[in-house]
């Protein structure tokens, strides 16, 4: 996909005959080939920031030269969510929580944090009683996630809640593992 992508840049770059036109795309998709051949994403969003910042009237040959073969790019930068953590807070200096991880994951007592299954609500007339119901469970993130995820939060949210009525209750303690175990076990 991404050898197609700059063959056809390339083929827009020989077939425009203007000289300003000419100049303007081999002097921007350059570093947009570049990128491309090396398959680095993050140059290739970095290179269609900087075709953004293309002036109007550029713009206007630009599209019309690359609609002629159909490729589209994107007059606008491309922006990525990016969720990261305030290591020193401006007020009070310390660590601050990522308040998504919150809304998305929570964490049983014995450091596994737990997620409901995505589309879980989206088009439920289409699936069978079974998946339905595989929907509706939690299931664990794996040792990674939930690494990344406690450096995600604060220690307040490490630390044991008591919660009136909390159906995750029986979960919080894990006896049938040996490392987890806080009870001895019994003689035989």
């Amino acid at each position: 996909m991404l050898r197609a992508v700059s063959a056809a840049l390339r083929g827009i770059a020989a077939r425009v005959t203007s000289t300003n036109a000419t100049n303007c795309i081999t002097s921007r998709c350059d570093p947009l080939l570049n990128s491309i051949q090396q398959r680095e994403f993050g140059a290739l969003s970095i290179a269609v920031q900087k075709w953004a910042a293309v002036g109007p009237t550029q713009h206007k040959t630009l599209n019309h030269a690359v609609t002629e073969n159909r490729l589209a790019l994107p007059t606008e930068p491309i922006n990525v969510p990016v969720r990261t953590v305030i290591k020193f807070s401006m007020s009070r200096g310390k660590r601050q929580t990522v308040k998504t991880v919150l809304k998305r994951f929570y964490r049983l007592n014995w450091g596994i944090w737990i997620r409901t299954r995505s589309g879980r609500h989206n088009k439920l007339w289409t699936k069978s009683t079974s998946r339905k119901k595989r929907l509706r469970k939690h299931v664990f993130c794996n040792a990674t996630q939930s690494t990344l995820l406690d450096k995600m939060v604060s220690k307040y949210w490490k630390r044991r809640h008591y919660y009136v009525d909390d159906p995750y209750e029986p979960y919080h303690d894990r006896e049938e593992f040996i490392i987890t175990r806080k009870k001895p076990l019994p003689y035989s």
